[in-house]
């Protein structure tokens, strides 16, 4: 080794980057013939060429994680012993966590040496970790910790460590409502220690003890439905008995604290969940059957779903109950909707069983093709063994054997909309999705139209019979692609016009609608197609279709639907369409509410579109024709709130409306409180000039009329306005301008007259 070259600091975090390198086959696409274990012996051989002085605990730190990354816990362990002292002695100033740091490297390290010695230091460990000063996270100190006990099997010494973090998190005030979660959490950890000790009746006993810990928790506590799945999710596998006390549990807990009760598309989405859990318990009891019938009812896509995992996770039952005419009906689905994770699985079976299933031979052959033929599924299958064959393989044995299959004329069509030939591609498209609502989806539907547009007269195209899906997610999809021009033409191949909003409209409505009806029926019944649970595709078709709604003045329509929405997955939208509906009723009342709704949801939960500017007039002008003139400070308030908090380029994008918003409300508020109002309009008066425009500057003039001896500036105002208006400007606007202006030189001329008449009190006094 050589001693004259010690490294430290940048040139030891330098080296070690360097030498790690050389663990790695950077080039994927020719992969070296270096194997990994002569790149460790190398990467070993070049550490033992240098020696280390690290300066400080983190230092040694990285230095002995890579010697274990090298697989050499003695040299790891040896150097950690070398130099632990010298850089934790005071004078060093060494971070609170240090020695904990390397008291957790120590007891790693010595794992794979002296197992008994290892498990010697987790108690130390673990009480170092509990002093820790409170501006320090332990949770991640815990983490590691706990990984190690259990490497080591320290079973009892683990389930210690639980509570000693438990005990940790009660001082925490902000963990204060989750003591009852976290209580039962670490009961069902327990229950692994005792699963791992192969004691099995404490096992169960953890169990109902966190069952019971979330069922009898204080009101004060959030133990919402959430929390209970997650409960379940985990306490499955340890005791699948315990799965009916732990959901009636739920159900009680729920109805005693859920205000208001949830409605009737929350309730059905809890239902999937549940029957998904009560399937896996069947299935890890041996009771297939069961658990088939049961996985029926828990087979739609969620919200909150990575994919299809439960798909796939029933594709295995199937083939272990030998239904492969299911299996393969299911694979096939999968593929043809390119759903994540399951489509992968069918792909995989169909691999398996396309040269030993000759009976099955069409739909293997089918599912095959379609992994080569959808763009979706190749990148789906980036990472897993593609079909051996070219897709035409595979087609021309469906071909050969059932030359008018539908899902042939499917995948023929859509590889021809792709290539933009529509003249061949809509009467495959017409023969499979037209006539078969089942391969409707998001992304066939929208090509057949594009094909109907691009191929045919527009009056033929919307003459044609108006195709079905099944599938609320697949007309919600629809309809954003019918309602978007630009996406439509890139789906007609940007060579023909894209059919006029009007033409388009009927249609994009009708689509919403029956999405509607059909997310609906599967609320009621439970009965629907892959995708009729998703709450939040769901909210979003509420949303979609109030805005037509609310274009058309169906306002109480667009309201419900606004509701329905917040109802089952709320966003920022819907707050705001609420006030839309208000806004168009011409109802002060809703309108003040709902913008007091909107801006504390905005507040609360975020909505990167919320823009006051576009509202907070109106709501001005509501509370001054409900004479609550005064609440208007409130408002003024919040829009410099608002503004105060953009950074500095959104200031800027955003100062003409926020000047715009700003005067408008100070007109209507120095009505009752003139005094208060003319600080601002000077103090911004001259900025409000400077932008050349006639809104803002009117209603700084309909502002200046509060005040009688103004009236000659805001008569000047309104001339200033009215010379800068523009082409953008509406009729409504050159109206408002004309009159603003009339009002302002009668009231000058009235207080004129009035002056001029002795005795006569201006008209402006009250007294």
């Amino acid at each position: 080794m050589n001693q004259t070259a010690a490294l430290q600091g940048d040139a030891l975090y330098a080296f070690l980057d360097q030498t790690h390198e050389l663990l790695h086959d950077d080039d994927d696409e020719q992969p070296s013939a270096i194997s990994r274990e002569d790149r460790v012996a190398a990467a070993v051989e070049l550490m033992e060429q240098q020696s280390f002085a690290p300066a400080t605990a983190y230092e040694l730190e990285r230095l002995h994680d890579f010697w274990l990354l090298l697989e050499n816990p003695g040299t790891a362990n040896a150097l950690l012993q070398q130099h632990r002292a010298r850089v934790l002695r005071p004078e060093a100033n060494p971070p609170a966590d240090a020695a904990l740091r390397l008291a957790l490297s120590d007891i790693q390290s010595r794992t794979g040496l002296d197992r008994a010695a290892a498990t010697e230091l987790l108690l130390p460990a673990a009480q170092a970790i509990s002093r820790l000063p409170q501006d320090i996270d332990p949770d991640g100190y815990w983490n590691s910790w706990q990984w190690m006990a259990r490497e080591l099997q320290a079973w009892d010494l683990a389930a210690r460590g639980l509570d000693m973090h438990r005990a940790q998190q009660r001082s925490n005030p902000d963990l204060a409502e989750d003591d009852a979660y976290l209580d039962a959490m670490v009961c069902l950890k327990k229950a692994e220690l005792a699963q791992n000790g192969d004691d099995t009746a404490h096992v169960s006993a953890m169990v109902q003890a966190a069952v019971n810990t979330l069922r009898d928790a204080a009101p004060d506590q959030d133990v919402d439905f959430e929390r209970w799945m997650a409960l379940a999710a985990r306490a499955l596998p340890l005791a699948p008995q315990s799965l009916p006390s732990l959901l009636m549990a739920c159900e009680q807990r729920l109805t005693r604290t859920e205000v208001p009760a949830p409605s009737q598309a929350v309730k059905m989405h809890r239902k999937v969940r549940i029957a998904r859990l009560q399937a896996q318990a069947c299935a890890q009891a041996g009771q297939l059957e069961a658990a088939l019938q049961l996985g029926n009812q828990g087979r739609f896509g969620l919200t909150h779903d990575q994919g299809d995992p439960f798909s796939a996770v029933q594709l295995d039952w199937l083939v272990q109950a030998g239904r492969f005419d299911e299996a393969a009906a299911l694979a096939l689905e999968s593929v043809l909707h390119a759903r994540p994770v399951s489509s992968a699985c069918a792909c995989k079976l169909a691999r398996q069983r396309f040269e030993s299933d000759p009976e099955r031979a069409v739909t293997w052959a089918l599912v095959l093709a379609c992994a080569h033929l959808d763009e979706d599924m190749r990148y789906l299958l980036t990472e897993e063994e593609m079909p051996p064959q070219p897709a035409d393989h595979y087609l021309d044995l469906v071909r050969a054997v059932r030359p008018d299959h539908p899902v042939l004329a499917l995948l023929e069509g859509m590889r021809l909309a792709h290539r933009h030939q529509m003249d061949k591609a809509l009467p495959l498209l017409e023969q499979s999705v037209g006539r078969h609502p089942e391969f409707a989806d998001s992304a066939k539907l929208p090509a057949l139209w594009a094909a109907r547009f691009a191929a045919l007269p527009l009056e033929e195209a919307l003459a044609r019979p108006i195709p079905g899906a099944h599938g609320g997610h697949w007309c919600y999809g629809a309809g954003v692609v019918l309602d978007d021009a630009d996406d439509l033409a890139i789906l007609m191949g940007n060579k023909k016009k894209v059919p006029a909003d009007a033409a388009r409209e009927p249609l994009v409505l009708r689509y919403y609608e029956e999405g509607l009806r059909r997310f609906e029926h599967f609320w009621a019944t439970g009965q629907g197609t892959f995708k009729d649970a998703d709450l939040h595709v769901y909210s979003m078709l509420c949303n979609n279709l109030a805005i037509k709604y609310r274009f058309m003045e169906r306002y109480d329509e667009a309201a419900k639907l606004h509701h329905k929405g917040l109802a089952s997955s709320p966003f920022a939208e819907h707050q705001d369409g609420l006030l839309w509906c208000a806004i168009g009723k011409d109802d002060d009342t809703q309108i003040v509410a709902e913008a007091e709704r909107l801006w504390h949801f905005a507040l609360n939960h975020g909505y990167g579109r919320h823009d006051p500017t576009s509202y907070f007039s109106t709501v001005a002008m509501s509370l001054y024709k409900l004479n609550r003139d005064t609440e208007i400070s409130i408002w003024l308030e919040r829009l410099d709130q608002w503004f105060g908090e953009l950074n500095k380029d959104e200031q800027r994008d955003n100062r003409r409306d926020y000047l715009a918003a700003l005067m408008s409300m100070l007109d209507f508020f120095s009505a009752t409180q003139p005094e208060l109002v003319l600080p601002r309009l000077r103090a911004h008066q001259q900025e409000v000039r400077e932008l050349k425009e006639c809104y803002a500057l009117r209603r700084l003039g309909c502002a200046l009329e509060a005040y009688p001896e103004l009236l000659e500036e805001s008569v000047a105002m309104h001339k200033e306005a009215a010379s800068h208006l523009c082409k953008h400007d509406n009729e409504d606007e050159r109206r408002m301008s004309r009159e603003g202006l009339d009002r302002a030189q009668s009231k000058l001329a009235e207080r004129d007259a009035g002056a001029a008449t002795p005795g006569r009190k201006p008209w402006w006094k009250f007294w």
